[in-house]
């Protein structure tokens, strides 16, 4: 079973490969870019706080925000999420639950199992 059906996530790309990220699939290529694109903006940023003789840690901090912002705007989530009404998630599982104990009932075996 891939991994994707076990956490509820699905690809509209089949060929993809993902790797788990504290309990999350992702995009090894979106992966790397977005640690890039991130470095890239922290580098810039501590340079620039080096010339003007500022606080390296804000100037840093701003670049390592500015690299999220970008890498959330470039790379998009590529999992389906599916909201479903409160009375469709209470009616469905129990559901086959209540049709099998009834069948249960009719057959005269209800304690025990198939």
């Amino acid at each position: 079973m891939p991994k994707s059906d076990l956490s509820g996530a699905s690809s509209p790309q089949k060929g993809e490969e993902y790797i788990e990220v504290w309990n999350d699939l992702v995009s090894p290529r979106d992966l790397t870019w977005s640690l890039v694109s991130c470095g890239g903006c922290v580098a810039i940023a501590l340079g620039l706080a080096t010339l003007l003789s500022s606080s390296l840690f804000m100037w840093g901090l701003g670049g390592a925000v500015l690299g999220f912002i970008i890498s959330a705007v470039v790379f998009k989530p590529k999992r389906v999420v599916e909201i479903v009404e409160a009375e469709d998630l209470a009616a469905g599982p129990a559901a086959p639950a209540i049709q099998s104990d009834q069948e249960f009932a009719g057959s005269g075996t209800q304690g025990e199992a198939r």
